[in-house]
């Protein structure tokens, strides 16, 4: 009997623990259910806001262009709908990239975004959809954002490639944005391309001067900076494949270990 007790008291035990187990799984992921604060959500309406009207200059009213800086210094697309809030209680209903916009632009320092429904969905670069169940998996999607693994996320890295050139000096088209500037037609904007213009050879590299400045090199004097130009010399040979790319009849290579003598 003593035997038989023990086990339905180890049984009961179990159930109890198993079911414990499991809604402290549940809660994990629906803790944060409903309109919450979300310093991430106050962080992306304040960024489209100062790159798309105060920086920028202007309004751009296209939701293809608030995509595109979201996919490309975020990682990422909402799925909308979404719900935000504002610092005073009232909330909005954004159904499309045109109405985050409205509602980044109309921010004020008075009135601003402080927190967002959970859960939500966000698109991908690769087309796949996550659920973000809370302002932890919120910042951790857009800290991880680093196109150039240095530990700075895009949205906070002057030069997202690490190539040498600030993100801001390379609006090629001038148009103020950068997000559809796209030299060599890779489907990767410039400030994002360690190599602008597909020659083979990064754009760090393309400094032939070695003044430290990548932009102001224009080796066959045709308008076109060498980072943009695939053949910097204009010798009828791509650098990728020309070992004196500036023509100034010295070997890169040699060229290279000279500067780096230098340095020494």
């Amino acid at each position: 009997m003593k035997t038989k007790h023990f086990f339905k008291i180890t049984l009961i035990l179990l159930a109890i623990l198993t079911g414990f187990s499991s809604c402290k799984k549940e809660d994990s992921q629906t803790e944060e259910t409903g309109i919450q604060e979300s310093e991430t959500a106050r962080i992306i309406t304040e960024y489209i806001q100062q790159n798309y009207v105060v920086s920028r200059g202007f309004n751009m009213r296209s939701s293809n262009s608030i995509d595109d800086l979201l996919s490309f210094d975020f990682c990422f697309n909402f799925v909308y709908p979404i719900t935000l809030s504002y610092n005073n209680g009232s909330i909005v209903v954004v159904n499309n990239s045109n109405e985050l916009l409205n509602v980044a632009t109309g921010m004020t320092p008075a009135l601003y975004i402080t927190g967002i429904e959970f859960p939500f969905n966000i698109q991908l670069p690769d087309g796949t959809t996550q659920t973000i169940h809370n302002e932890s998996e919120f910042r951790t999607a857009i800290n991880s954002c680093d196109a150039d693994h240095d530990g700075s996320p895009n949205y906070q890295d002057t030069d997202d490639d690490n190539d040498g050139i600030p993100d801001t000096e390379e609006d090629i088209n001038h148009n103020g944005s950068n997000t559809d500037d796209d030299t060599d037609g890779d489907g990767t904007p410039n400030y994002q391309d360690d190599d602008d213009d597909n020659d083979g050879v990064p754009t760090a590299d393309e400094d032939n001067d070695h003044n430290g400045n990548v932009a102001d090199d224009d080796s066959d004097h045709d308008g076109t900076p060498d980072y943009l130009d695939t053949d910097s010399d204009n010798d009828g040979i791509n650098d990728g494949s020309d070992n004196d790319a500036d023509g100034d009849g010295v070997n890169d290579d040699d060229e290279n270990d000279d500067n780096n003598d230098d340095d020494d």
